[in-house]
């Protein structure tokens, strides 16, 4: 009895089969490794757009990271064929690749959320610095105070719509601190209907203070969710309830202006 393999043949001419060619299959591969590579360079560009950048900070560090698991499967699994090789070979490089993967992500939840934009923003990277990058906000960040005469010519345009613009945003993010009348609550916002201020009752100051908040109080910086114009809204607003003194207030903090 013969023990030698078979001869493959091919087709009606019953001769040796022919290679199979894996050309197209590469092809393919590689344009879609290409793509994958251009949506990893392009990332961080979306920084030019900072909204669309910010919004979706959750998930810029995934995605790279998914996209590079991505083409290192692909690479090997296809170009150094270890698809197909045995299964002992496959969990003799799987097994130390899923260490190294734990060790990355254990040595990277260390540091990544001390840099903008993946985490809370406590530092950027030196080449973002040099690149003069700026951690924007959702809301595109606090432009300067303006001068007092020109803050004064809008509060007077603010009042004649009835500081309607402002109100709104009162409504919707300083009541829970200061309650719905302006008047305060314990422990947390001041009363803001007295003349009473620790940080400067004209609009300037006003604005300056909801912008980049209080330091060790409850005052948050609102420029991480307002625009300039929806923050001068709610300094003319806060601005007008100077001397209302309403019923139950806080008690007086501060210098009086």
């Amino acid at each position: 009895m013969s023990h030698g393999h078979a001869v493959e043949t091919n087709g009606a001419h019953g001769g040796p089969a022919l290679p199979h060619s894996h050309r197209k299959q590469y092809i393919i591969l590689g344009v879609v490794l290409s793509l994958v590579t251009f949506i990893e360079l392009g990332i961080p560009l979306v920084k030019g757009v900072p909204e669309l950048w910010t919004a979706a900070k959750e998930v810029w560090a995934p995605l790279l990271i998914v996209l590079s698991i991505f083409k290192f499967g692909a690479v090997v699994g296809d170009f150094m064929h270890l698809r197909s090789d045995l299964t002992l070979y496959k969990i003799l490089f799987i097994s130390p690749l899923f260490l190294a993967m734990f060790s990355f992500f254990a040595i990277g939840s260390l540091s990544v959320v001390h840099y903008a934009p993946f985490g809370k923003g406590y530092a950027i990277t030196a080449q973002d610095l040099a690149d003069g990058y700026v951690p924007p906000t959702v809301g595109g960040g606090a432009d300067a105070p303006w001068a007092d005469d020109k803050f004064e010519a809008a509060f007077v345009d603010a009042q004649k719509a009835g500081f309607a613009k402002g109100k709104e945003t009162f409504a919707a993010s300083c009541v829970s601190c200061h309650r719905a009348d302006g008047g305060g609550m314990p422990g947390l916002g001041v009363n803001l209907t007295d003349d009473c201020y620790k940080h400067g009752g004209k609009v300037a100051a006003l604005y300056t203070t909801i912008a980049k908040g209080v330091s060790g109080t409850a005052m948050p910086a609102w420029q991480s969710s307002m625009d300039s114009e929806k923050l001068r809204q709610v300094a003319y607003y806060v601005h007008s309830l100077k001397g209302m003194n309403v019923a139950g207030g806080k008690a007086c903090e501060g210098a009086k202006e």
